[in-house]
């Protein structure tokens, strides 16, 4: 049985939709929280169709018998840490039938003009149900790097948590924006911590700041703020930005064409922070019990988040409110020595 491997075109999408509308009834047999409408192979074709909107794209698409059996579209991006190829969760889909070996090959070729555009930092959404998939790419390199997770809130049972003494949680508001500030390093302290090493350019720390400290400004967020308790009082009164000992933030999640992963009435846990001074007491478990119990208040079915899996602090405690698995980033790093040590 002979697989044709071919460059992606135009009018490959109707038949990579009905692919992709396949896989997505697959995934949700194990993962029945994700959103059905990407069942429906109009839906699917109109992710798979966004991808291939995109200027910097590349794709192949393997075919036996003259139907397809799989596809991988990908798209390339200039991130501060190196010039870097993605692909995202609509761009990949192998038939039942067919094995995932496939995407292996097909990886080779859309990698392949990665490497040839200098990009050597690789990226693959794959749902946590596609464990053959994820086989298949271990075997060739990559490896786990981000988690993205959803949490029922219909069946949650949520336990009624005190703030830690000495600390105050409230939501914040226009004046808090220092305090939001101030925790804007939090996370890329964290990251660039092992196992990880992730660097934030320190070029990038003021644009940080400014954009924690607009959190406060923003109706579309819900920010809840752990303060000292001497500082329960109007933003006005809140003047020096170390008051504030952790945050949780959330916003509404929008259903968008490629967004496989939010169904109706999902918000999504975008932020949380607590300063390494102030852990070990409990602040982060009390601001995510109470801003999970405001968004079931607010009618909010279903909590989405992620998080990076080497940040141990991160991917110990998410799982602990029950947050399930349904998809991963898994990376690879291409040796940049290839671009002038290979033999043409």
């Amino acid at each position: 049985m002979k697989i044709e491997l071919l460059p992606f075109t135009h009018e490959m999408i109707p038949e990579a939709g009905r692919l992709l509308a396949q896989r997505h009834r697959c995934n949700r047999e194990r993962l029945p929280w994700l959103p059905m409408r990407f069942e429906d192979a109009r839906v699917a074709g109109k992710a798979v169709e966004t991808l291939w909107q995109a200027k910097l794209k590349n794709g192949y698409a393997a075919f036996c018998d003259g139907n397809m059996a799989a596809y991988l579209i990908g798209q390339t991006s200039n991130e501060s840490w190196g010039r870097s190829g993605y692909v995202y969760l609509p761009g990949y889909a192998v038939a039942e039938e067919q094995s995932p070996a496939i995407l292996q090959d097909l990886y080779c070729l859309l990698g392949d003009d990665w490497v040839r555009k200098g990009c050597f930092n690789h990226y693959l959404y794959v749902s946590a149900a596609d464990t053959r998939v994820m086989e298949a790419q271990f075997n060739i390199g990559f490896g786990k790097e981000r988690v993205d997770a959803l949490l029922d809130l219909k069946r949650m049972e949520i336990p009624t948590v005190e703030p830690p003494k000495g600390v105050a949680v409230q939501k914040a508001a226009t004046g808090d924006n220092a305090q939001l500030g101030s925790l804007s390093n939090v996370i890329f302290r964290a990251l660039e911590k092992p196992p990880y090493w992730h660097p934030t350019l320190p070029e990038d720390w003021d644009e940080l700041y400014e954009g924690w400290s607009e959190l406060a400004d923003d109706k579309e967020w819900t920010v809840w703020l752990a303060l000292a308790s001497d500082t329960r009082s109007t933003p006005s009164v809140r003047a020096a930005a170390d008051e504030a000992l952790g945050m949780v933030g959330f916003r509404p999640e929008k259903e968008e064409d490629t967004q496989m992963l939010v169904p109706a009435h999902t918000v999504y846990l975008s932020v949380a922070a607590t300063k390494v001074q102030a852990r070990g007491r409990g602040i982060s478990t009390a601001l995510s019990w109470h801003g999970l119990e405001q968004a079931c208040k607010e009618g909010f079915e279903i909590c989405y988040t992620n998080w990076i899996s080497p940040n141990l602090l991160a991917a110990r405690f998410w799982p602990r409110f029950g947050f399930k698995d349904v998809a991963y980033r898994m990376s690879k790093k291409v040796n940049p020595m290839i671009a002038w040590a290979k033999d043409e």
